[in-house]
């Protein structure tokens, strides 16, 4: 008789989808900004370029960097700090739930560390 080892099922899907991500970093064009930028480009990858290690799919190729206009606007508002408050900042709800949350990690983290300490 073969002994299973009793791994839970939730486990044995998350490492079933860790397998299918490919082996090489991911998109590690973003860790190095473009030297000479224009203005008007706003992604770090010129149309047309080889996005190597984005590719998540065993069986799947590297995308290709599409032209900046092909994208959605709000694509670019990700990283934009400035966007993301006026964006919060226009829903209230929203902006009153987001700071809850924060108050209760900090709460969190507060009595773990205090359990700790004992």
């Amino acid at each position: 008789m073969v002994r299973q080892l009793m791994i839970p099922t939730c486990t044995r899907n998350i490492i079933r989808w860790a397998r299918s991500f490919s082996t090489r970093p991911c998109c590690s064009f973003l860790a190095y900004p473009a030297l000479a930028r224009d203005e008007t480009e706003l992604s770090s990858a010129p149309a047309g370029t080889r996005l190597r290690g984005c590719n998540i799919l065993k069986s799947g190729q590297d995308p290709e960097a599409l032209p900046d206009n092909e994208y959605p606007d709000w694509l670019w508002e990700l990283l934009d700090d400035e966007a993301q408050k006026r964006k919060l900042d226009a829903d209230p709800e929203k902006k009153a739930r987001k700071e809850w949350r924060k108050k209760n990690r900090e709460k969190i983290k507060q009595g773990n560390f205090l359990k700790s300490m004992r």
